[in-house]
């Protein structure tokens, strides 16, 4: 009688972890869309504040910080406000710094924390360049270790070339051979469920464009 009343608590507990879980995938797919389709600040604070939400419901969770990180990060570009646009900076390196804690050594975080430090270079390229660009690459690099397939560590690095004088060793010449490795990788990259990063494909194929012109 004991094992029964065991096993049935067993399955309900498992049950209620399924409905969860299954709960957690649907709420997040929305918020992506919501995401994808935004055009404005406001869609994607909105955006923003959906995925901080389910992070703070879901704290073993690292998408949803990462996600709300990414908005923080976009927003932080249409903004006209340098103050604000640093606010938001600051904000996007919180949300990915949460998500960093909940998985250390995850390529994706890595992709994002260059892509933070790019925002923040595109305040005050001149002084903030040579603060940052160093540390910038690093993450980069770092990402490409953790996971030698990720699109997107090739994409921001070849970004960054892009948007680097010649001199200082960028250039559209330099770019135009990571972002060609990043689309191939796009092509060919897994992904690891539906809710995974999946963006920067177009945006490559944009850059890729202007550094063959």
């Amino acid at each position: 009688m004991k094992k029964i009343v065991i096993i049935s608590l067993l399955l309900i507990i498992s049950l209620g972890m399924f409905a969860q879980d299954e709960q957690y995938m649907e709420m997040m797919k929305e918020t992506i869309v919501m995401m994808d389709s935004a055009k404005s600040i406001k869609s994607l604070q909105q955006a923003a504040n959906q995925f901080e939400r389910i992070g703070n419901a879901m704290l073993n969770q690292w998408l949803p910080f990462y996600y709300s990180a990414y908005c923080y990060t976009q927003i932080s570009y249409l903004e006209k406000s340098d103050q604000l646009k640093d606010m938001n900076v600051d904000k996007a390196e919180e949300l990915n710094n949460k998500a960093d804690t909940i998985s250390p050594d995850n390529s994706e975080i890595y992709v994002m924390k260059g892509f933070i430090l790019q925002a923040k270079m595109n305040i005050e390229p001149m002084a903030r360049g040579f603060k940052y660009n160093k540390e910038c690459l690093e993450m980069f690099e770092k990402a490409k270790k953790l996971d030698p397939e990720n699109p997107r560590s090739y994409l921001w690095h070849g970004v960054n070339l892009y948007n680097t004088p010649a001199f200082w060793g960028g250039g559209k010449d330099r770019a135009l051979l990571l972002l060609e490795i990043a689309i191939k990788k796009f092509d060919t990259y897994q992904l690891q469920s539906a809710i995974h990063p999946n963006w920067g494909k177009e945006y490559a194929e944009k850059i890729l464009i202007k550094c063959k012109n």
